[in-house]
């Protein structure tokens, strides 16, 4: 809420349901498993990898009794053997995959117990650029006139939520490490104060399964209330309340047995939640639901999304209690259409992808009369109407016209400001609008008062190649939005590249004038010794494709060391971001790359809609093995030199560049790798399944079948030489269950000839998708990564006490 309407829809698993997160592999202290390997020593002989027994077991694509297997199930089905699959177990209990998963683990220990001090080494390095005490950005929020702002402490884990109502006294509001104190694992997944600021709601996932409990604190007597929603997908968003009579209404969502959130609800503080009223209930399985409040305040947007479609219905929650309003339907759902409104004086602002134009167009429509038969391409004021910022960058008083080349992904409404957020020319912008009220003409065509562009620009920033969007209160806290005022001439944006920190602007939208107000300490850290650049790689079918490059210049080594990244599915666009665990990377020699392929949005929505899913999803495995190519055959690496990482959905891009070319690199990182796509997808009761028939297709139909097992990790694996592999997994992860990665493993070291190549599982028995939710813990899973790629590229000046 109040950072754009299309982020603020939460709940739905819209733009990457298998993420690309900072988060990275989990790392847990186990204890040995049965038939786990010896400790490593100088006298042990090489340690003996877990075999996973095999067990026959049909896996059918196609028709299934019972079962929603899309609209066209093959029938008869296809059926398949999956002879691992008895590692699956949907209650993560069963005690022989319990001790299965612990013998992997301390058989990757072993093979690592010789890298322990380097990741030690790293993981110091990581902490000490820290400034482990700090405070975030500071943010006003509400009508009460409170500062909020996100502290950090050290050796403290988890953040704290501090307010202020002087800039001197500051009251705290959420100290998640006393909320996480009894936990093994505590992720804050939403955070919002009550329109009077004295009822905090905010949500925990106690496991890493994306199930949150929300809880109440009073924020006047610092106690914790009663009131607790059991069962939710995360989100909560204060509806209709009346200080005066202390009504108050919160809407949360529930999931179903696929754990895919179908209902959005109404809970009134002091009642019980069996008595919550189900606002909206989404059956179709190819869509989720999600909800969020304008940035205004005043309607409450409930959304029903698939991958490709989606359609809006809101409340207006000023009007009264919510038993008494309407739930209106903007404009039905119409396959392939995507709309995202958000509300400002008597408009709605709506992107929108219709008539063709993937990439979104901004359009308006009356209050009145919100259908999409009534939307308008927003017009300019005549004669520009203002002063201030006009005609910087284009717009004196000129409409924002719809461009092939510009990509509109989030719009965020002010009293007086439109900020779009997208990509222009393959980089990350954000663009200002300026609106004036206009007396109707004879050029306007809807007929009364109208919200028209005074003057438009596109913001600039100290490099193109970079990732600039509006800041949220902490990246310890990226649930909570820093924009929260709608009456201002300033938002907050962040700004950063892969050499240059992670900056928060304060930017005035009506001069185009920018301050800085936070930038992130990095201790020890230049950026004048690192550089950064951007290369286009022409691959195989002639498309070009972009590749982000950065090192530290005075260790940078002709056919060095590289780590090249990439993810490529959701159409998310993987931008060059700054990240302080890459350092020690960068200072040992190492350049960083990452490959913008398709299937991505780096370069606009074609990448992704027309190029890089479906049927032309192969596009994004030759994309990343050509790069890899090209930085080979141009003296940036060699191939004993080349490591590859990918995560989640990026995980499926390494199991096939693994397939495809095993001896273009020395090592991978999978990191809860979505390898076991043909199993997963055809088989409705895993999380996510159904909507993901909308990106990769359903393999139990038969236009998709023969494609989908052309690529799928798992079925293509070959006998042969492998490059050393280590893989991570969450015990409790819903997205990419920790079952894919153990049948990997274990395919993986099934087909590797040499017998010898380090192919390693390391499953976190206490996290889930995104990894430790103790920051001390994530660095140490991230050096433990980078001990693992320095080591296999011979950069750790140890070995293994049975190769001494």
């Amino acid at each position: 809420e109040h950072s754009g309407t299309h982020a603020a829809m939460v709940n739905i698993v819209k733009v990457a349901p298998i993420a690309i997160g900072a988060a990275v592999a989990a790392r847990a202290i186990i204890r040995r498993g049965r038939g786990g390997p010896r400790a490593a020593s100088a006298s042990a002989s090489p340690p003996v990898p877990p075999v996973a027994k095999r067990v026959p077991h049909k896996v059918l694509f196609g028709v299934v009794e019972g079962e929603n297997r899309g609209t066209k199930p093959m029938d008869p089905p296809v059926e398949r053997d999956d002879d691992l699959f008895w590692l699956r177990d949907d209650d993560r209990k069963d005690p022989s995959i319990v001790a299965h998963l612990e013998a992997e683990n301390a058989y990757t220990e072993a093979h690592l117990a010789h890298a322990q001090p380097l990741a030690k080494k790293v993981y110091d390095e990581i902490v000490g650029s820290i400034q482990e005490t700090d405070d975030d950005v500071p943010f006003p929020w509400g009508d009460k006139g409170h500062t909020y702002m996100v502290r950090t402490v050290k050796g403290k884990a988890y953040p704290i939520v501090v307010r202020t109502l002087n800039d001197k006294d500051w009251e705290t509001v959420l100290d998640v490490n006393e909320v996480a104190a009894p936990l093994k694992y505590c992720s804050v997944g939403a955070f919002r104060p009550d329109p009077s600021h004295d009822i905090l709601a905010y949500s925990i996932d106690p496991s890493g399964y994306e199930t949150y409990e929300v809880r109440f604190k009073d924020l006047v007597t610092g106690e914790d209330m009663p009131d607790v929603i059991k069962g939710t997908a995360g989100g909560v968003s204060w509806g209709h309340c009346d200080a005066s009579t202390g009504h108050r209404e919160v809407y949360y969502s529930t999931q179903d047995d696929a754990h895919r959130p179908d209902k959005v609800w109404r809970h009134v503080i002091g009642t019980d939640q069996s008595a919550d009223t189900c606002v909206l209930h989404e059956p179709d399985e190819l869509f989720n639901v999600g909800f969020g409040r304008t940035s205004s305040g005043r309607f409450m947007l409930i959304e029903s999304e698939s991958t490709e479609t989606n359609e809006v219905h809101y409340v207006d929650i000023t009007a009264g209690p919510g038993a008494g309003q309407s739930l209106v339907l903007m404009q039905a759902r119409r396959m392939g259409h995507r709309y995202y409104p958000e509300h400002r004086g008597d408009h709605w602002f709506i992107l929108t992808n219709r008539d063709g134009k993937i990439n979104f167009d901004l359009v308006r429509a009356r209050l009145t009369s919100p259908s999409e038969d009534h939307w308008r391409t927003v017009p300019g004021a005549p004669g520009g109407g203002g002063e201030g910022c006009d005609g910087v960058g284009g717009g004196d008083g000129r409409p924002f016209q719809w461009s092939e080349g510009r990509t509109l992904e989030s719009l965020c409404a002010f009293k007086d400001f439109l900020v779009l957020e997208g990509r222009e020319g393959g980089f990350s912008a954000a663009w200002v609008l300026r609106l004036t009220e206009h007396p109707a003409d004879s050029e306007i065509d809807d007929g009364d008062a109208h919200a028209c562009i005074a003057s438009w620009h596109k913001t600039s920033w100290p490099s193109q190649n970079c990732c600039v969007y509006t800041s949220v209160a902490s990246s310890n806290l990226s649930c909570v939005g820093a924009n929260q005022v709608f009456d201002t001439d300033t938002v907050m944006f962040s700004y950063q590249s892969l050499t240059t920190p992670k900056t928060v602007y304060a930017y005035d939208m009506r001069t185009a004038q920018s301050k800085i107000v936070k930038p992130t300490p990095v201790a020890g850290y230049d950026a004048d010794k690192y550089a950064t650049t951007r290369m286009e790689v022409t691959v195989r079918d002639g498309t070009k494709v972009p590749v982000s490059v950065a090192w530290r210049k005075n260790s940078k080594t002709p056919k060095g060391p590289m780590l090249l990244s990439g993810y490529g599915s959701y159409g998310v666009s993987n931008d060059p971001t700054f990240s302080r665990e890459d350092v020690p990377l960068m200072d040992r020699g190492v350049v960083m790359a990452v490959a913008h392929v398709r299937g991505g949005g780096e370069m606009g929505r074609h990448w992704y809609e027309k190029e890089g899913k479906y049927l032309a999803k192969k596009n994004t495995f030759n994309d990343f093995v050509d790069v890899a190519e090209h930085l080979v055959a141009t003296g940036w690496t060699s191939t004993s030199k080349l490591a590859i990482s990918g995560r989640s959905a990026g995980g499926l891009l390494m199991g096939n560049a693994v397939n495809m070319r095993p001896e273009l690199f020395k090592c991978v990182v999978a990191a809860v790798p979505f390898v076991d796509m043909m199993v997963s997808m055809c088989d409705p009761s895993i999380p996510l399944t159904t909507g993901e028939w909308e990106e990769w297709g359903n393999p139990n139909e038969e236009e998709y079948y023969e494609y989908m097992l052309s690529y799928g990790p798992m079925e293509n694996i070959k006998k042969g030489p492998k490059p050393e592999v280590l893989i991570t997994a969450g015990l409790h992860d819903p997205r990419v269950a920790y079952w894919e990665a153990a049948k990997y493993a274990a395919r993986l070291r099934a087909a590797d000839e040499r017998k010898d190549s380090r192919i390693l599982l390391k499953t976190d028995l206490a996290a889930g998708h995104f990894s430790a939710s103790d920051r001390y813990q994530l660095y140490k899973e991230r050096a433990y990564e980078h001990a693992f790629v320095l080591d296999s590229l011979g950069l750790s000046n140890a070995k293994p006490g049975w190769a001494k």
